[in-house]
C-alpha cells in the first residue's frame, strides 16, 4: 500500500463518517415533516429544529460528497505538500479496514438505539393495555409511538449496515483502487 492510498483511504473514511452522521439525522427530519404536515402546516414552534436539521443534513452531506468524490485529488495534494512518497512499512488491506469501519459504525449505532427501542416498545405495549379513561396523559402515547418508530427505523438501518458491511467495503475499496486520475476519466467519457 502506498502512502498516497493510505491518505486517500483516510479522506474517504472521513467522508463516510460524515455521511453516517447525515443519515442519522434523516429519521428526525422525516418526523418533523410528518408532524408539520399532520398539523396542517401549523406549528412555528418546530421551525427552529426543522431548519437546524436541514442545515446539519446539508453540511454533512456536502462534506461527504466532496471528500469522497475528490478523494484522489485531495490525497495527491496532501501527499505532494507533505512529501509523502513511497511505500509504507506495514501491509494494510483497504477492504478489511473499511469493513471494520462499517462494522464499527453499525455496532455503535445499534448500541445507541436498541435501548431506546426496547424502552419505548415496552412503554407502547404498557400504554396499549391501559384503559383510556384511566390514562392521565393522552399526548404521551403519541410521542412514544413517534419516537419508537424513529428509533426502530434507525436500528433497522444500523442492522443493515452491519449485515452489508462487506458490500460497502468492497465498493469503496474499488473506488480507491482506481488508478487513473479523475481528469483522464472525464476526458474519456466526453469523447
Amino acid at each position: 500500500m502506498k502512502r498516497l492510498d493510505l491518505v486517500q483511504l483516510t479522506i474517504i473514511i472521513t467522508g463516510i463518517i460524515s455521511a453516517f452522521f447525515c443519515l442519522k439525522l434523516i429519521p428526525g427530519f422525516i418526523f418533523y415533516c410528518i408532524s408539520w404536515f399532520g398539523a396542517g402546516l401549523k406549528g412555528g414552534y418546530m421551525m427552529g429544529a426543522f431548519i437546524n436539521n436541514i442545515a446539519f443534513i446539508a453540511v454533512y452531506l456536502l462534506f461527504a460528497l466532496l471528500t469522497i468524490r475528490s478523494s484522489k485529488q485531495l490525497a495527491e495534494w496532501i501527499s505532494t505538500k507533505a512529501d509523502l512518497q513511497g511505500d509504507i512499512n506495514f501491509s494494510l488491506k483497504k477492504q478489511e479496514l473499511l469493513f471494520v469501519l462499517f462494522l464499527g459504525l453499525g455496532i455503535y449505532g445499534l448500541i445507541n438505539e436498541l435501548p431506546g427501542v426496547l424502552k419505548d416498545g415496552y412503554d407502547l405495549i404498557r400504554d396499549s393495555n391501559k384503559h383510556p379513561l384511566l390514562d392521565d396523559f393522552v399526548d404521551s402515547k403519541k410521542t412514544t409511538n413517534d419516537t419508537f418508530f424513529i428509533e426502530l427505523i434507525k436500528s433497522f438501518l444500523f442492522l443493515t449496515l452491519v449485515i452489508y458491511a462487506h458490500v460497502f467495503a468492497a465498493f469503496f475499496a474499488r473506488k480507491i483502487d482506481n488508478l487513473e486520475p479523475v481528469d483522464e476519466l472525464n476526458n474519456q467519457t466526453e469523447d
